[in-house]
């Protein structure tokens, strides 16, 4: 393949997918020889395509960091710890987190059902349903979820918006009482990410983090604790492995 000047990404798609069918067959894997990484790191050497920019996965660890870090009681900290712990227990797309409405969801004693009406792995919009069940730690995302909606009054509509503080009002003889106001419109996917970075600043996380480090780091926690290929597949709702 790289005789034939393919790029060095479309070889490591398919080393990864002769590892899969191998680790399937319960075989000896022989894409983990020695002899194939290094001849792999020669043909980096020798072209001129450098690996694809990855951004960092927010795991578990951090993550619980990053959500403990967001303490208040106020709109805009409640919003983020239910978008961050969503996001991460069902290793949404940041923009399955903007495009999400309040009619998608159902939630009983158990759990939060999740209806995805349209999404970047389903091009046909057949749907998607999404369980996320109950926790038992102070990061329930489903709790996170109730506190948001109930703290926002959201009955209809987008469910993740902007929050902000009106203007003060200069003519007023006294200072006028400033109320967070919730925007009518949801938050852009742009604005998701931004949540996520500016919380891992806050909390001291250096490294590249995005909107995507939330299904990364989902992902990459399930295979860390030992979850099957095909059950994370699955899980992240990917086209193909």
């Amino acid at each position: 393949m790289a005789l034939r000047k393919r790029k060095t990404t479309t070889i490591d798609l398919h080393r990864a997918a002769l590892r899969y069918l191998h680790h399937l067959a319960q075989v000896t894997v022989p894409t983990a020889h020695p002899l194939v990484g290094a001849t792999l790191a020669g043909i980096r050497r020798e072209v001129d395509d450098p690996l694809p920019h990855q951004k960092t996965a927010l795991t578990c660890d951090k993550l619980t960091e990053v959500v403990d870090t967001i303490s208040g009681s106020d709109l805009a900290s409640l919003r983020d710890r239910a978008i961050l712990l969503l996001g991460f227990a069902g290793a949404f797309r940041r923009s399955e987190l903007a495009a999400l409405m309040v009619k998608d969801v159902n939630i009983d004693e158990d759990a939060m059902h999740i209806r995805l009406s349209r999404s970047k792995g389903d091009p046909k919009r057949r749907g998607t349903l999404i369980g996320i069940p109950r926790g038992v730690t102070r990061n329930c995302p489903v709790r996170a979820y109730e506190k948001w909606l109930k703290a926002a009054d959201l009955n209809t509509g987008a469910v993740f918006r902007r929050v902000w503080s009106p203007p003060k009002n200069k003519m007023a003889s006294s200072p006028t009482l400033r109320r967070p106001k919730i925007g009518p419109s949801p938050l852009s996917d742009r604005a998701i990410a931004d949540i996520i970075q500016k919380w891992c600043g806050v909390t001291g996380l250096e490294a590249d983090f995005s909107g995507h480090s939330l299904r990364r780091g989902a992902i990459s926690t399930g295979a860390k604790d030992g979850y099957d290929l095909l059950e994370l597949k699955r899980f992240s709702r990917h086209k193909s492995l």
